[in-house]
């Protein structure tokens, strides 16, 4: 026998259904008789939003590749990148909304979303604005990460200068637009 006070969405107290009754008064009793009553899960490291998938990567990997075999041949992050450089914003939050309703639905009540399949500007702040939307739109919690330097993209000939590029000008745009969301107001850090 077992019992939760819960006000708020907050867990105040546990113990069993007697103790419970006595501590407190209740507009709504839930019977969960015979089922798991327990805290929302957080997932703190996801990348929810990107388009394509990576099923060549697998048959490859079962073929004895390595994985910087496969990224040497364009694949693994680089196929996940054209394919998100690819899609739409709407397409993007159709496809990452689908996940997050399959994360809520085995328990997942919060959720860490990194950028990273972008690695141009265009598309790691059409990445941000989907998680951003997400967050408004979805019953998940949403915090967004930014993952910029997540592989050096094809069009630069060293990880230098792709360092030099995210520090200064994908940093500045990202957190920009950071400033200007609902994240910034909620003092959500980036």
């Amino acid at each position: 026998d077992g019992a939760v006070a819960v006000n708020a969405g907050r867990i105040l107290d546990v113990g069993t259904t007697a103790d419970m009754r006595a501590r407190y008064q209740s507009e709504q009793v839930i019977d969960a008789s015979g089922r798991v009553v327990c805290p929302g899960l957080v997932d703190c490291h996801t990348h929810a939003v990107y388009a394509g998938d990576r099923l060549d990567d697998f048959e490859s990997r079962i073929q004895g590749k390595t994985y910087m075999e496969i990224l040497a041949a364009g694949g693994g992050i680089m196929s996940t990148a054209r394919a998100t450089r690819a899609a739409t914003a709407d397409e993007l939050y159709a496809l990452a909304a689908h996940r997050l309703d399959i994360m809520l639905q085995n328990g997942t009540t919060t959720a860490e979303i990194k950028t990273g399949y972008g690695l141009d500007i265009p598309t790691e702040r059409k990445m941000f604005d989907v998680i951003a939307r997400l967050d408004r739109e979805h019953a998940l919690t949403i915090r967004p990460t930014f993952l910029g330097a997540h592989a050096v993209p094809p069009e630069f000939t060293s990880a230098n200068a792709y360092a030099d590029h995210v520090l200064h000008e994908m940093m500045p745009t990202i957190f920009a637009a950071h400033a200007e969301s609902h994240f910034a107001a909620q003092g959500v850090p980036l």
